[in-house]
């Protein structure tokens, strides 16, 4: 384990480092990059930022993790802090996260590991954007921690007659959950919360008034219908504690955590997944024709086979690590499901399908 973990360090600060998004790649989105200046390089740690934030009130915080061995990428989400983008809530701005990690490895090979998997962090929004992470490209950390996260959005609006949330949601998911159910899905941790391979470790106040215990809650009990094998899940309640979880001890013990979990994770070879706008894994990624739509995938790559359902889609696009040679639609085959085009791209074989809302099955040779 690095030394650097309990001792203060000497700091490398880079501030407002540009990145381009793979999603969008006309979209310049911003990161910090903080890490000890010496003896690296460190392990990747994303750093989400809460709700009505930007990246300047993750910075200190992000450095406090930085001096405990870590590369911490402090990431400003999509048009907050003035810069371009539109936010949309655990959409496709937590899979932005991949290509800071991409841009910081290729950039600070001195600070940022190429081979270490990167661990994350996120408090109140920042916890939501978490909870997604882990379910949304569920073989991309090693590690999480959670504090005081928003793990249902339609529970979270529901509460929130204040309205002081509501704003945001509305204008960044969908008008309410009862016009917009299934946009109010796909953003929430406890949609995905099933596909989580990585060890989460979960705080949350007992009389926190701006993100409810029930938050939490939630997401336990969907955790707990994961498949037998699951990793762990530590989940703790602070009594006497509100919104504000005190970074005294409690990220001294978050810090522990990342670095005792630092083994990369690894998806089966066959399980069924949820795929709430998208799922990303190191072998294969799909993804429907927006964002805001939940569905499922069953994928065997032994027998080469995926099976996809999503009813509100009318297409979908599949990606599979390495070129692939012939793709077909499983007999019997759907009516007006059809594969349109399979192409090659910087090394993954992209698959794009019409499935106009039925279930289809896919089989492919290599």
């Amino acid at each position: 384990m690095p030394s650097a973990r309990g001792n203060a360090k000497e700091l490398a600060e880079h501030l407002l480092v540009p990145f381009v998004s793979s999603e969008r790649p006309l979209l310049t989105l911003f990161m910090d990059v903080f890490a000890p200046a010496h003896g690296g390089p460190w392990p990747p740690l994303f750093m989400f930022h809460g709700w009505h934030q930007d990246l300047t009130h993750q910075r200190e915080r992000s450095r406090l993790l930085a001096a405990r061995g870590f590369c911490a990428l402090n990431l400003n989400l999509r048009g907050r802090c003035a810069t371009v983008g539109t936010p949309d809530a655990n959409g496709w701005e937590v899979r932005d996260a991949v290509d800071a990690l991409q841009s910081a490895r290729r950039n600070f090979p001195q600070l940022c590991d190429e081979g270490l998997p990167p661990r994350a962090f996120g408090a109140s929004g920042g916890g939501g954007n978490v909870y997604a992470l882990a379910g949304k490209c569920p073989d991309l950390l090693s590690a999480a921690v959670a504090w005081c996260g928003v793990a249902d959005y339609t529970m979270w609006y529901d509460w929130n007659e204040a309205g002081n949330y509501r704003d945001e949601m509305e204008r960044w998911i969908g008008k309410n959950p009862r016009d917009c159910a299934e946009a109010y899905q796909s953003r929430s941790g406890v949609t995905v919360a099933a596909n989580r391979i990585c060890p989460l470790n979960v705080l949350h106040g007992i009389d926190d008034d701006c993100v409810p215990i029930a938050q939490a809650r939630a997401y336990a009990a969907a955790a707990r219908k994961a498949p037998k094998g699951a990793p762990p899940l530590e989940y703790r309640e602070l009594p006497n504690t509100g919104h504000g979880i005190p970074d005294e001890h409690n990220l001294a013990k978050a810090a522990e955590f990342l670095h005792c979990n630092g083994a990369a994770v690894h998806v089966p070879q066959r399980r069924n997944w949820v795929v709430a706008g998208f799922l990303k894994t190191h072998y294969f990624e799909v993804q429907w024709d927006h964002v805001s739509l939940v569905g499922h995938m069953d994928i065997d790559l032994r027998r080469r086979r995926i099976t996809l359902e999503c009813p509100s889609s009318k297409a979908a696009q599949v990606r599979l690590a390495g070129p692939v040679k012939e793709v077909e639609i499983q007999p019997p085959s759907p009516k007006a499901c059809r594969v349109i085009s399979v192409r090659m791209e910087s090394g993954w074989s992209v698959i794009d399908l019409q499935t106009h809302g039925q279930p289809v099955g896919l089989r492919w040779s290599v």
